[in-house]
């Protein structure tokens, strides 16, 4: 399992998925509310009067409801936490098998195997004209071009493969951005 695998599948990075979704939700839903919120002046005269009366109440109420809220509270973070957890897996999960994710991971490994025949075929082309040098100097323009060719091609294949790769990272990006907060 690689770094990135363990850590993309931990506990509180669903949870970090899971709060940033909650969030965009919230964020896209502001507008909504604002637009059917009205405030009049007597209301607020109205609250301003209420608070007085409730303002001498204060201490005593805040007493009593601390001991209350301490027990609630720590059941509530279990469960917020939970909430998240679940929710930040399915997000996670969400983007995972979306089709650009999926297409850029399958780019990236073409991608790294391309790079490696390039790497094998240059590695093999440099031994293979150090040894025909050796034998004869005519043959060794041949095969040394016949051998850049070779990696010349396995070169443009990887750089094509890399940039498929980059452009797929960015569908895949896009893709995942719009599944967040739904």
């Amino acid at each position: 399992m690689t770094l990135t695998t363990s850590i993309t599948r931990s506990k509180p990075f669903y949870v970090a998925a899971g709060v940033t979704d909650v969030a965009v939700k919230t964020i896209r839903e502001v507008p909504n509310k604002l637009s059917s919120v009205k405030v009049e002046r007597r209301d607020v005269e109205k609250a301003v009067a209420n608070l007085q009366v409730q303002a001498t109440t204060l201490p005593v109420r805040a007493q009593a409801t601390a001991v209350g809220v301490a027990g609630e509270v720590t059941g509530r973070v279990d469960a917020v936490y939970d909430d998240l957890l679940t929710r930040g897996r399915k997000v996670v999960g969400r983007i995972r098998r979306q089709q650009a994710t999926q297409d850029l991971k399958q780019e990236a490994t073409t991608t790294v195997r391309r790079t490696k025949a390039t790497k094998t075929s240059a590695k093999k082309s440099a031994a293979a004209t150090g040894s025909t040098a050796k034998k004869a100097t005519k043959r060794t323009s041949t095969t040394a071009k016949k051998r850049a060719t070779t990696t010349r091609s396995t070169a443009k294949g990887a750089a094509t493969s890399a940039r498929k790769t980059a452009s797929s990272a960015g569908r895949a990006t896009k893709s995942g951005a719009a599944k967040v907060g739904k």
